[in-house]
């Protein structure tokens, strides 16, 4: 392939687009519409799950949770569809730390399900407190990137929320209500606040 050599003029306009760019990037106003999708997604499905179970007491209910994956499918595509013509380090990056997140609670899935076959008992209790580890870190990490204090702290509670989860071990209805605000917490309360602050 052969590199185009381009003139002063285009170069600079090169670079004007790029820090346009990565100031509309830095905003991320478009990244936080993903974290109240997902965060009101999990709510939602909180909600759902809970009163499912409450009412009819069978734990068949909790497969709602498989639900989850669809803003995900959803975004996967979305983003597939979108032509960027410039992309810069911290759009990469961020896609980057996602993509593992997503690989992550896939291959969670995965391996669930092959352990299950093996042992004759598939287990998906597991996915909850792990799905908060994972939601967080990626929230964590996303907002060390973009320097947004809400996104790097408010994470912490669905850790504590996942650490509870793992020492009690009996997954009940009560797991559904604690995913479902740490959710709350630690993806829809800061999108909204950082949204407020750059409009």
């Amino acid at each position: 392939m052969e590199d185009k050599k381009i003139n002063e003029m285009e170069s600079i306009e090169l670079i004007a687009e790029m820090i346009r760019k990565t100031k509309k990037e830095a905003s991320m106003k478009q990244d936080y519409n993903a974290f109240l999708l997902y965060g009101y997604a999990a709510v939602l499905i909180s909600i759902v799950a809970w009163v499912g179970v409450q009412l009819t007491g069978q734990q068949l209910f909790m497969t709602v949770w498989f639900a989850m994956f669809l803003p995900y499918i959803w975004t996967l595509l979305r983003s597939r569809q979108a032509k960027q013509e410039v992309t810069t380090y911290l759009g990469e990056m961020l896609g980057h730390i996602w993509k593992i997140i997503g690989s992550m609670f896939v291959l969670t899935v995965l391996v669930i399900l092959v352990v299950g076959f093996a042992v004759g008992r598939i287990d998906f209790s597991l996915m909850m407190p792990l799905s908060l580890i994972y939601a967080g870190i990626g929230t964590s990490m996303t907002g060390l990137v973009i320097k947004e204090k809400w996104f790097v702290w408010t994470p912490l509670v669905g850790l504590l929320t996942a650490v509870y989860m793992l020492a009690d071990g009996i997954c009940d209805n009560s797991w559904n209500i604690l995913f479902g605000f740490s959710f709350l917490i630690f993806m829809v309360m800061p999108a909204h606040i950082v949204r407020s602050k750059i409009q």
